[in-house]
């Protein structure tokens, strides 16, 4: 699954790099990644703070319309993931300012037990602002779709759920 998520990214910035008004950036920031479990009504939880940095690509798919495929890297305390979000985004004014939505696959670097999964896929939503034409701001969250728990393995409980959601705050450059 991860090659496939990574190849249709590969695709989607090598399909873009030749797009009329196409531009890449550069990002980073301040991260905040919250993992959470819960088993039989009880929840449990933990947050790290870090840092994130990463490139980008804003194609204008028509007027106010554009994709923002990004490959990003983010350490939070000890823990290292990959971030590859594939964002809509709508400029809702002249002003600069923007929505974002859409998929993310997130992957976990480091090595993990049998019992984890190293790769989720995300909703991810969030908000730009173009502070000129090169340098913006941008917020945006993340919420995790899949079981980052491995049910699977013998004597693992079946109703385990495992998740990771990140919150990303940065400044970026576009060329």
């Amino acid at each position: 699954m991860k090659k496939i998520f990574l190849i249709a990214i590969t695709f989607i910035f090598a399909s873009t790099a030749n797009a009329q008004d196409t531009k890449f950036g550069l990002t980073a920031g301040y991260l905040n990644v919250e993992a959470t479990e819960s088993y039989m009504g009880m929840d449990v939880s933990a947050d790290a703070s870090g840092f994130y940095a990463g490139v980008l690509v804003d194609v204008p798919l028509s007027g106010s319309f554009h994709l923002e495929p990004a490959v990003i890297y983010g350490n939070a305390e000890e823990l290292n993931l990959l971030f590859v979000p594939v964002l809509a985004k709508y400029y809702i004014s002249e002003s600069g300012f923007s929505l974002l939505a859409g998929p993310q696959g997130t992957i976990i670097l480091d090595e993990v037990g049998n019992n984890v999964n190293t790769f989720g896929v995300d909703l991810t939503f969030g908000a730009s602002y173009d502070i000129t034409e090169n340098f913006f701001l941008q917020a945006r969250y993340s919420f995790e779709l899949t079981n980052r728990t491995n049910n699977d393995l013998e004597g693992m409980p079946e109703d385990v759920d495992g998740s990771i959601n990140s919150l990303l705050v940065g400044v970026g450059y576009k060329f």
